[in-house]
Parts: structure tokens; sequence; C-alpha cells
């Protein structure tokens, strides 16, 4: 009958050492955002969880306590009470002797394995799997736990904070920093998973994106612009607004892109119409717009145009030329994707600039480029578009200002995305004289 106690004491406190193992791993990964979510919603063992959570040594402790005392009791218990099961059935094989240490050994091993299994390793599995659920069912009794071994835990927690934080130097109370990296594996990890539907994956991927992304990389090119001259007048903006399908023009000074006064908005434009006439001059209609570094990081870029009340940012290179515009739109389709409406000039797939140049947009194939009379020296069936083939002719990653030769004609990459030709400016050589005759 003893021995039977003995035995289920042994159960009783292996079941205890399993008890504080699945705390302690779970206070270790329960994550205290997501708690105070729970407790902001009026769960209330969400708000004695979120309370532990700030004192997460402590709990560590108050687990180790538990363990540390269930492990010594399973040892103390379990041996004996198992080889004294085992000796009388042994004595019949080998002699009292032998029958006492080998009943020993596998009383140990017994003991050894259930403690491994069931007190440490499916515990374990269990609070890293379920650590939230766990620390709320075990918020309260871990509460008691932690008052019930004050006085151990008085004795052992400070010469622990003495090694780790004076001898080792390192800060218990810093909290770690979650990097961009770890967050980009957790949203592929919440795709991967299901959690995340692909778009919310794409979008949540995109605004870690922006850092890395710079305004040149997102502009429109100041040829594909439509501009309007400062000394312009009403009616003449606004005919390139319809025109353009604008709401928004760039104004320079002198038909140089180089001197950008600003912008002008239909809106104030109509109201000038109307209060000085079609002859008026636009200078009033004129607002500043910021002029930034082609190398801005997209996150500032936005950051900047919220501060100055803007949608439009003039992109200059390092020698204070004027290469494009950003605009609020362009940001946001590294987020969001591709925002296109009838009136988006990029929409306009295949445009012919003032200049005599084409504007040509990376998908579009080179069918639609020898219907408007670029014929390049090519087989149209072996490329999708005309950007897969300035990528293959450069044969690397491509950049802004890359440039190919084809036939009379000459190709530059004007934007790129995540190594995705977006835009090429494509410009025809003019034909030079042949040799007269006799010459």
């Amino acid at each position: 009958m003893t021995t039977v106690i003995l035995l289920l004491l042994v159960l009783l406190f292996v079941l205890v050492n399993g008890y504080f193992v699945a705390a302690e791993f779970a206070v270790v990964r329960t994550r205290a955002s997501r708690m105070q979510h729970l407790a902001d919603e009026g769960d209330r063992r969400a708000k004695v969880a979120l309370a532990q959570l700030e004192h997460v040594d402590e709990y560590v402790a108050t687990s180790q306590v538990g363990i540390t005392l269930a492990s010594l009791a399973i040892g103390f218990l379990g041996e004996p009470a198992i080889a004294q099961l085992l000796e009388p059935a042994l004595d019949g094989w080998v002699g009292h002797a032998a029958s006492v240490i080998i009943a020993i050994a596998i009383a140990f091993t017994i003991v050894t394995l259930l403690h491994v299994i069931l007190g440490e390793q499916a515990p374990k599995m269990l609070g890293i799997a379920r650590a939230e659920s766990l620390m709320l069912r075990f918020s309260r009794p871990m509460t008691f736990f932690r008052r019930m071994f004050a006085p151990l835990i008085a004795i052992t927690n400070p010469p622990a904070r003495f090694l780790v934080e004076r001898v080792l130097r390192i800060r218990l109370d810093e909290e770690s920093e979650t990097s961009p990296e770890e967050l980009r594996v957790l949203i592929n990890r919440g795709y991967e998973q299901g959690g995340l539907e692909a778009s919310e994956a794409g979008m949540l991927g995109g605004v870690f994106h922006l850092h890395e992304q710079e305004a040149r990389e997102v502009m429109t090119p100041i040829p594909a612009v439509v501009t309007v001259d400062s000394s312009d007048t009403v009616e003449d903006a606004l005919r390139r607004c319809v025109a353009s399908g604008h709401t928004r023009l760039v104004v320079i000074e002198d038909d140089n892109p180089d001197r950008v006064r600003g912008i002008v908005h239909n809106n104030s434009l109509v109201r000038l119409m109307m209060s000085a006439g079609p002859d008026a001059s636009i200078e009033p209609a004129i607002r500043d717009a910021p002029i930034i570094p082609e190398t801005k990081p997209l996150d500032d870029l936005l950051a900047e145009l919220q501060r100055q009340r803007s949608s439009i940012a003039v992109v200059a290179d390092e020698y204070g030329r004027t290469v494009g515009i950003a605009t609020v739109e362009d940001i946001l389709e590294e987020v969001v994707g591709e925002i296109e409406d009838e009136t988006d000039p990029r929409a306009q797939e295949l445009r012919r600039l003032a200049d005599g140049d084409w504007y040509v947009r990376g998908h579009v194939s080179l069918g639609d480029l020898e219907d408007a009379k670029i014929e390049l020296p090519v087989d149209t069936d072996a490329y999708n578009s005309i950007g897969g083939y300035v990528f293959n002719e450069l044969g690397r990653l491509p950049k802004r200002g890359d440039s190919i030769r084809a036939g009379g004609f000459t190709i530059r990459v004007e934007s790129v995305r995540e190594n995705r030709i977006v835009a090429l400016r494509i410009h025809q050589e003019p034909e030079t004289e042949g040799p007269l005759p006799g010459d």
C-alpha cells in the first residue's frame, strides 16, 4: 500500500513539474501586445498576465523553484518505490545483492524517462504551441505560487541578476527591438500559414520596402511630365489640363524644365478665370512644390509630403537638374500595387513626347511597338515585352539610366521597380546619308 502511495506521489510531482515547465515557456513566449489587446477587451485574466509579463524574471524564477522542488521529490520518492516493486521479482533470477543493483538501475531509467517525457518535453511543446492560452489559464495560480515561493525567490533572484547584469553586462530590463527582417519573416509566415491573404502580405511587405526604395525609382521622368509655362494664360493651362487629364500641372519658367516654379491646380485655375478672365496670368495660382534629391527614401518622402501638405515633389539630381516628379500615388503604388485610371498618364502605355522620343511602359509588347512604326531588329515572338527584351540584352539586373542600341534606336531605362523595368525611353537615331556616287 505504501508503495502505491509513493508511486501516486511520483506521478503527481511529475505533473507538477510539467505544470511549471509549461508555465515558464508560456510566460517567455507570450507577447505583451496580445495580452494588452485582450485586457482592453475586458479579459481579467489578461490583465493579471500583463502584470506578470512586466516581471518576467520573477515568474521564471517561480517556475524554476517549482521545477527544482518537484524534480527533487521525483528522485527522492520514485527510485525507492519502483526498486521495491522490482526486487522481489529479480530475487528469483539473481542473487539479492545483484537484484538490488539491477532494480535501482531499472528504477532510475524509468523515473528518468517519465521525468523527461511527461515532466519536461511534452510540457515544453505545449507551452510553445499554446503559450497565450496557457498564460491566461496559469496567470492566477502563478501569482499564488510567486507569493508562496517569495522567500526562495528573494534568495535566488538577486544573485542571478547580478551575474547577468554585472558580470555578463546584459541589461535584463532592456526590451529587445523587433527588426524589419524579423517582421518580414512574420509576414511571410502569416501568409504561408493562411493567416494573411496574398494582398495583405504584399501590402505589409511593401510598407517595409519603402525605406529601401528611392524617389528616382518611382518618379515619372521629366520628359513624360506634362508642364505649363509660367507665362501661359489661365485658358492655356486649363486646356492643357483637359488634354492631359491631369488635375495638377508642373509649372516651369522659360520652357526650361530645370527652372521649376511649382505646381498649379485646375480648381485654382477655374477660380482665377472666374475672377480675372481667361487671359489672366497663371502666376497667382502657382503653389510651391518641394524639391527633393533623387536618392531620398520613399518613407522620408511620404513624411515630407504630408508635412508640407503637398501631393507632388520635384525630383532633382546631384547637379540640381530636374529629372522628374514623384507623387503620393507613386509611393502608395509601392504598397498596394499599380493604381491606374483613364487619366493616368502612365496608363497610356505608348506615348510620343514633344521631342519626338517615345515613352513606353515596360510591359508593352514588341508587336505594339511595330504597330507604332517602332521596328526593332528582334523576333517579336521571342519576348513577351519590350522590358523583357531590354533585360535580356543587358544581361544583368537593370537600373535607371541603362541603355542599349537596337538597330537605329537607343532604348534607355527610365524607371525600375523591384528589378522590373517599368518604363523606357526610345530615341530614334537620325538617318545618316550614304556616300555620294563616285566617292
